[in-house]
């Protein structure tokens, strides 16, 4: 599954200005790769809320995160994660905010979004196949028929885990960003709601209560302080969808960058870690990113120190 696309240390990113045009647009949003009766099962099975003018289901947008900007710098301090250009402004903004900022994904919310939904029906079809061997296994009447039912069932069972499994690995790791901000205790506490809240929104008893844990889950994680940061926004509105690399003060992968797209890299589906799928570039072909920090490069995160769950991107830094 892994090595699909291009590398986060062999590409070169670049923020552009005002008069950077792109040239080739990551965009897909929760619906991407879904067929009508995938999207009419996604409906049933989560249903729909919101007001006809603000409609929420699981095929719209939904945004969920602090539309203030010291939500952001307070958590980059507590983390010891350095500041962004804009964050620096904020904190020394007597109005609290950055000019021309905006709150920007690392991995994208419609990222998120779009994985929850394709295996959420992984998840329901992983459902269907447990129940159906499980009929079989009870009316089997020769070796071959108990063969047949068990391979279906661990089938069933695998699909199950996979779907769970792959928004828990992306939970994990943008929970692992807010070490530092939040206690171990609290860090802990999360991940395990979240993956409480993952189990919910899949196979929870009424549609109420799956699209509560479906906001949940997409709120502590995609939209949480782990995956977020200030940054520009004329840039933000070019870089839509797919990773947005943090640049360091000298124009590389941050820490926080690698960690995550290790994460997207290890947990993310084949189709969205393809080239076209992954960075946006300007019309020069280069690799854009929203945002660059603003502090001394080799600043140490307190996020690493703290870092229980190491991941293979940790091992091979030095220092």
């Amino acid at each position: 599954m892994r090595g699909i696309g291009p590398k986060l240390g062999q590409t070169q990113f670049k923020v552009g200005n005002s008069s950077t045009k792109v040239g080739e647009q990551v965009k897909y949003g929760p619906t991407a790769d879904l067929n009508d009766k995938q999207k009419q099962q996604l409906l049933q099975h989560y249903g729909q809320h919101g007001t006809a003018k603000t409609p929420q289901n699981a095929l719209e947008r939904l945004t969920q995160y602090s539309d203030s900007h010291t939500t952001y710098t307070n958590a980059a301090k507590k983390s010891g994660r350095p500041l962004t250009e804009q964050e620096a402004l904020v904190s020394t903004s007597p109005k609290n905010k950055a000019p021309a900022s905006s709150i920007n994904h690392v991995i994208a919310s419609g990222t998120g979004q779009n994985v929850f939904n394709h295996e959420t029906l992984q998840f329901q079809e992983g459902v269907k196949n447990t129940q159906a061997a499980q009929q079989k296994l009870k009316t089997a009447t020769g070796p071959a028929e108990v063969a047949d039912a068990q391979k279906q069932l661990r089938k069933g069972l695998a699909q199950q885990a996979a779907g769970a499994g792959r928004m828990q690995g992306y939970s994990r790791a943008t929970l692992e960003e807010r070490k530092g901000e939040l206690t171990p205790a609290q860090v802990q506490g999360k991940r395990n709601e979240t993956l409480k809240n993952t189990l919910t929104a899949m196979q929870g008893a009424d549609q109420d209560k799956r699209f509560g844990a479906y906001k949940t889950v997409l709120k502590d994680t995609f939209d949480a302080p782990g995956n977020l940061r200030l940054g520009n926004r004329t840039q933000n509105t070019k870089i839509s969808t797919g990773f947005d690399t943090p640049l360091d003060a000298n124009g590389k992968p941050t820490k926080r960058a690698e960690r995550l797209f290790d994460a997207h890299q290890t947990f993310g589906p084949d189709r969205l870690l393809k080239e076209d799928r992954l960075f946006t570039k300007n019309d020069k072909g280069e690799a854009m990113s929203s945002s660059k920090e603003a502090a001394v490069a080799g600043d140490k995160r307190k996020a690493d120190a703290l870092d229980g769950g190491t991941s293979s991107v940790k091992k091979k830094r030095k220092g």
